[in-house]
């Protein structure tokens, strides 16, 4: 009996002592920033998109282009998107979790400019 008391006494002792050392935890403290994609296909148009009041822009001609955007709260993704011919263009924004925001194909002419917003959540 002694000796069952005496182990029970030495593994609460043990056990309750452990404690974690967050110092060998790398993502401790870290943000970790989320990756969304907006896809662009046209022939030839221009994307400006704003991410967490950030500018960007970029052209996509003949086929498709995929951009990353990085992200760590929610925020409302903002795009114009600038036909510089009769053609049709598909605007496609996709999370960090693979989920489809918008897929959206559209009959633009020369010169049309398309503004739209979307809603990026983090969870």
């Amino acid at each position: 009996m002694k000796t069952i008391v005496t182990l029970l006494l030495l593994s609460v002792v043990c056990f309750s002592s452990c404690k974690k050392d967050s110092s060998y935890d790398n993502l401790s403290n870290a943000i970790l920033k989320k990756e969304g994609v907006l896809r662009v296909e046209c022939n030839n148009c221009e994307i400006k998109y704003n991410v967490q009041s950030k500018d960007f822009a970029t052209n996509v001609k003949e086929g498709s282009n995929d951009i990353a955007f990085y992200y760590s709260s929610d925020f409302d993704l903002k795009t114009q998107l600038i036909s510089k011919e009769n053609q049709n263009i598909r605007l496609m924004v996709i999370d960090s979790y693979g989920r489809i925001i918008s897929n959206e194909l559209s009959n633009c002419s020369a010169g049309e400019v398309r503004v739209k917003s979307f809603n990026i959540n983090i969870k």
